[in-house]
């Protein structure tokens, strides 16, 4: 067997071998975002029975809560507790999505693991490197360390722009999410306004909450395509994830911004308004990551056409 044929076997099973540890380390990435979502769910949940104590304590009868009903004060503060509450419902029901479609790469991941024998690859990789050492000490002894050299590179290119690849394809998807959501922002947007400023009354009012209903929904999908985009763009060596930072925590957080104070007719016109505005900054920013992507690409091939003809050139001494 000739050595490029022997080159071509090994790069086969390199690649494999590093898609088998890119897999490793997602199953660690994302059973540690499981864990945190857990906590967030807990979290949300403790608040909502905190909040349901409060009111049941609202309706008890108390000489205070006599004087809240006598100045008014009572039903503020049940408005007050409702509307907390009612947002808290929607981060916990939030953070229960995003558990799902955890779950669900985390099962896709597991799936593809069990059908990866890494041992017989390793095994075979280990003979296709005898060989081709064998071949070289009979054919160009001198030049191995410079073959060796080159192929742990043209290995390594080979490697991230594999990688690159997989981080544009998840970029597009979130690109889409990101449009989508805006769309659906922009339809909700019509019957904020019509309801809010025109006086729409309780059609308008039902359409509005219909329309942003799609808009969560629109959000979530957005929120975990961002969260697969920032996580492909783990493996990439020197590129930067800071753009897609909305939140401190490391999570792309549009639901909490989004479901915070949303249940007043003025709020839900000013929110839908902002969000849309988030929605453009941050497709900006993935944009520009994404032409990062494409430049890193532009020179990672490159370097593999210098990597192959000074292969080619060295091989041709040897034959």
């Amino acid at each position: 067997m000739n050595f490029e044929l022997l080159t071509q076997k090994q790069e086969v099973i390199f690649l494999e071998l590093k898609k088998l540890e890119k897999l490793k380390t997602k199953k660690i990435v994302l059973s540690d975002q499981i864990e945190k979502v857990e906590r967030e769910i807990t979290d949300n949940e403790n608040q909502l029975k905190e909040l349901r104590e409060k009111l049941k304590k609202l309706d008890h009868f108390s000489f205070i809560n006599l004087y809240r009903n006598w100045t008014g004060k009572q039903e503020e503060l049940r408005a007050e507790k409702i509307d907390k509450a009612a947002t808290i419902e929607l981060r916990l029901c939030e953070a229960i999505l995003i558990k799902k479609d955890f779950l669900k790469d985390l099962e896709a991941i597991n799936n593809e693991l069990s059908q990866k024998d890494e041992q017989a690859m390793l095994n075979h990789y280990e003979e296709i490197t005898k060989k081709k050492k064998m071949w070289i000490n009979n054919h160009q002894p001198s030049l191995a360390e410079q073959l060796s050299q080159l192929e742990t590179k043209e290995n390594n290119c080979k490697k991230l722009e594999k990688e690159i690849e997989e981080a544009e394809a998840a970029g597009n998807n979130a690109i889409k999410a990101l449009y989508t959501a805006f769309e659906s922002l922009e339809s909700a947007s019509t019957y904020s306004t019509w309801d809010t400023f025109l006086g729409g009354g309780m059609i308008a009012t039902h359409l509005k909450y219909e329309k942003l209903d799609e808009s969560e929904s629109a959000i979530h999908r957005v929120q975990i395509e961002l969260q697969r985009f920032k996580n492909e763009l783990l493996d990439i060596q020197e590129m930067s994830t800071r753009h897609l930072d909305v939140n401190t925590d490391g999570f792309v957080r549009f639901a909490d911004y989004f479901f915070d104070d949303i249940f007043s007719a003025w709020s839900v016109h000013s929110k839908i308004s902002s969000s849309k505005e988030q929605i453009s900054r941050v497709l900006g920013d993935v944009r520009n990551t994404m032409n990062g992507l494409a430049e890193k690409k532009k020179i990672v091939k490159q370097e593999l056409q210098t990597v192959h003809q000074t292969k080619k050139d060295i091989l041709a001494l040897a034959m």
